[in-house]
């Protein structure tokens, strides 16, 4: 918990240090249950996160993090991932982004691990590409590709959907599985500025937690509705 602590600490002086050139915003989300990539981790259950942004527009580079409430291996615990990166706007509605992310949980140091991603964003179609060199840990390396879109609908409601594939590099003849996974969301929110709400519905297809380290308790679902609400500044 403390090494967590300190990291989140390190990057938030860091991040203020500069804020002056800086654009900051931020969010604080109520969720009924939180999944990553479709596994659930918070024991299907409901957690809290906060998450905040920076952006240096004028030179392309960003920088974040969000710290989630989570259960791991059926115990509490918080997670913290930071991130930095650099987009560049090709013209008005089309721009590509690479960086690196950082995860790291309390309590359970041997989950932490960091990815690099490279990505685009298209209107409002937004596609990236992971890469990790030893995902969650787990001492083999780890691909995940996701595509992201939203319209919107009537007034203040839209629609989004997430597809995600990821594929895992080592051994998995003790699993007796792939070593492919599928996961895919779709939804609609409302926009009542500075809040949000979304109601989802989430689903795997493909080898089970356990073959990607996910540190799921036995008995999480594969399908879930997820409803969350947001508070954004």
């Amino acid at each position: 918990m403390r090494l967590v602590l300190r990291t989140v600490v390190a990057v938030l002086v860091a991040l203020f240090a500069v804020q002056a050139r800086a654009q900051m915003t931020g969010s604080a989300t109520l969720l009924s249950d939180y999944r990553f990539r479709g596994a659930s981790l918070s024991d299907d259950r409901p957690a809290a996160q906060l998450a905040f942004d920076y952006d240096w527009a004028a030179s392309g580079l960003y920088a974040g993090g969000m710290m989630s409430s989570a259960r791991l291996d059926s115990r509490h615990a918080v997670q913290a991932l930071i991130y930095a990166g650099y987009a560049h706007r090709v013209r008005p509605d089309f721009s590509w982004e690479t960086g690196l992310r950082y995860t790291r949980f309390s309590g359970h140091e041997a989950y932490a691990y960091a990815e690099a991603y490279a990505g685009f964003a298209f209107r409002q179609l937004v596609g990236r590409l992971y890469y990790a060199p030893s995902y969650f840990h787990a001492g083999y390396p780890a691909w995940y590709a996701e595509l992201n879109d939203s319209h919107a609908l009537s007034g203040k409601w839209y629609a989004f959907a997430h597809a995600g594939y990821l594929r895992r590099g080592g051994d998995v003849m003790e699993y007796h599985a792939s070593r492919f996974r599928s996961d895919f969301r779709v939804g609609i929110g409302l926009d009542l500025a500075p809040y949000n709400v979304q109601l989802s519905w989430t689903t795997t297809r493909g080898a089970s937690d356990a073959v990607f380290g996910y540190p799921s308790a036995a008995g999480t679902t594969r399908n879930a509705w997820v409803l969350s609400i947001s508070y954004a500044w």
